[in-house]
């Protein structure tokens, strides 16, 4: 390499704006693009030469994938031997950001395109004489488990659905040495409040960690304007949780629980959560007792049959009601369980609520659960023209949820169950129909709905009732 052409690079060390001047990259319907450089990119680039540890919560278009894969590129020119470790939510997205780091090499002048590539897959891309290595895998269980790296990035990790067991991972890989180097980058996932990445930023913000924060909002592009934010609105108008996740304002704003067309209010949503209980009383890891039982208090329960074990969740909500309030009182939560074994554990609890008014949606699998209810001899099933459950039908469905909707909004009805606070703040209206937007099926809120339809028929004096020869007959 002529004499010039090693200053050149050597300059790098001190200044990155150096090497970026010979950079180009590539968006859609671009061959090739002068970089441009944004305030928040110069302090971007600032944060990482200055801080090991970096974690950033963003909007979204800002430029810091592209970012990611230049100072990449620039690493491996740099320093011989090293190893960068790219972690996506997904394959496609790994091998999206790896190309990037390829596309920033071959826009280079031809005179440093002089490097003999070691590998140029999906996953990996190298330089041979400096034994240097970019390598990008999705986020699995086992990602970043045998990786030495001077530099991870987690990308996006607010989707990334093993990111707290992989940071586990890479946090080890960088925590011996000083001039190792973790960052991670994510907008936000508005359908998981509670998620390890959000948790690990509040930390951060706190200095409960050594992670250093940082925020960028939407506006930290020049060629965005209020004008440019107001028709992201009047795009989204029907859902405005889109441009809250997507383009946010503030850091208080990004990490706000989903409204979006919320079914519920999100001002009680956020109540909820604050007040939520975090470690209930546990049984056998799906029995979860937020209130014991007590005389006096008038009690109703729904159950949501899930599709399988380890498929859909199956639920059972108890309901208690003192005064003019209800409240949830106790839970199952659980995809472990046969509808025998559900069934079984259902009938139990419920007897020591004083067997309250049960409803079971009894469409599919969760006819099982019935007649093993009605074989346990449960005392208080709900039935309709003598079919016992409930036919949770679309427009039936529809109509539950409207009475559970002004329940919660005006407060007269609360939980603090978190995982059902969090299917909570997942249900949304969309085409007049409510429906679950995040991972789960809303399982404790279709038992919430039937738990507080059933109030109205608890409290009533029931006429005795026996079984004579297998018939129901009432006394």
């Amino acid at each position: 390499m002529k004499s010039w052409a090693a200053k050149e690079i050597i300059s790098w060390h001190y200044d990155i704006r150096n090497f970026l001047k010979y950079v180009k990259i590539q968006e859609p319907n671009n061959i090739a693009l002068e970089y441009q450089l944004w305030p928040h990119l110069i302090d971007f680039y600032s944060n990482l030469r200055n801080h090991r540890l970096n974690i950033l919560l963003k909007s979204k278009q800002l430029g810091i994938s592209w970012a990611f894969a230049i100072r990449a590129i620039l690493r491996m020119f740099l320093r011989e031997g090293s190893n960068i470790l790219m972690l996506s939510s997904g394959e496609k997205e790994a091998q999206q950001l790896l190309a990037k780091a390829k596309t920033v090499y071959f826009n280079l002048p031809e005179w440093l395109q002089v490097q003999t590539l070691d590998s140029n897959s999906t996953e990996q891309f190298g330089f041979k004489g400096m034994k240097s290595m970019i390598t990008a895998l999705p986020s699995t269980v086992k990602a970043g488990i045998g990786h030495t790296a001077d530099w991870v990035i987690h990308d996006e990790a607010d989707f990334h659905d093993y990111f707290e067991q992989n940071l586990g991972h890479t946090l080890a890989t960088v925590a011996d040495d000083p001039h190792r180097e973790l960052t991670i980058s994510s907008t936000v996932d508005k359908t998981r409040p509670d998620s390890p990445f959000k948790n690990l930023f509040r930390a951060a913000q706190n200095n409960l960690n050594n992670f250093n924060p940082l925020f960028y909002p939407y506006d930290a592009r020049p060629d965005r304007s209020e004008i440019w934010y107001e028709e992201r609105v009047r795009e989204n108008e029907s859902t405005p949780w889109v441009v809250l996740q997507n383009w946010p304002r503030s850091i208080e704003e990004a990490l706000s629980p989903q409204s979006a067309t919320s079914c519920f209010n999100q001002d009680v949503l956020n109540d909820l959560w604050d007040n939520r209980i975090d470690s209930p009383q546990t049984r056998q890891n799906h029995i979860f007792i937020l209130h014991p039982p007590r005389v006096g208090v008038t009690y109703s329960a729904g159950v949501d049959v899930g599709e399988g074990v380890g498929l859909d969740y199956s639920s059972l909500t108890i309901l208690g009601k003192y005064g003019m309030e209800s409240e949830v009182c106790a839970q199952i939560y659980t995809n472990k369980l046969g509808t025998d074994l559900f069934a079984y554990d259902v009938n139990s609890l419920c007897r020591e609520y004083f067997n309250p008014k049960l409803a079971v949606d009894n469409i599919g699998i969760g006819r099982a659960v019935v007649d093993k209810l009605i074989e346990l001899g449960y005392p208080n099933l709900y039935q309709d023209k003598k079919k016992y459950g409930w036919n949770l039908t679309e427009p039936n469905k529809k109509h539950l949820v409207i009475k559970l909707v002004e329940a919660i909004n005006n407060r007269s009805l609360i939980t603090r169950f978190k995982p059902q606070i969090q299917e909570l703040m997942e249900y949304q209206w969309i085409n007049g129909r409510p429906e679950p937007t995040g991972k789960t099926h809303g399982d404790t809120v279709i038992s919430l709905m039937l738990a507080n339809e059933m109030l109205k028929y608890s409290g009533v004096i029931r006429k005795p009732t026996m079984y004579i020869g297998g018939e129901l007959v009432q006394l």
